[in-house]
């Protein structure tokens, strides 16, 4: 979690899944991330294009982490993206990788400037 020594990147990932897939990996693949502190989960959307944009129902174990920080217009975008037949499994997350390594930059006296991303198609221009 987020702390006033570390905010990590704040990132999201939209996938597409057949509508009515078990998501039960997902999920204890979500709580794996938690567990170990790669990711701090959020978010998590089910987003459904059948008749118009709507959120879908998730399982038990992840609707306790739907927050709804999605508004009406990021709905739609993704809702662009779907097939016929699918659903939009949403994750919003905080990449706490770094943690650890920011922990032992405090103990040192040092503190966090900055933090970021940049987007794989940007490094794929760049590569090209």
């Amino acid at each position: 979690m987020s702390d006033d020594r570390y905010t990590g990147p704040v990132g999201f990932a939209v996938f597409s899944v057949p509508a009515g897939a078990d998501l039960t990996p997902v999920t204890e693949e979500l709580r794996r991330l938690a567990v170990t502190h790669g990711a701090e989960i959020l978010d998590v959307e089910l987003v459904s294009a059948d008749g118009g944009v709507a959120r879908a129902e998730l399982p038990e174990e992840l609707a306790s982490i739907e927050t709804d920080l999605l508004d009406a217009d990021d709905l739609a975008v993704i809702v662009g993206e779907l097939n016929r037949g699918e659903n939009a499994l949403v994750v919003i997350y905080e990449d706490r990788t770094l943690a650890s390594l920011a922990d032992r930059i405090d103990a040192a006296g040092g503190r966090e400037l900055l933090t970021g991303g940049i987007a794989a198609a940007d490094i794929a221009e760049k590569e090209s």
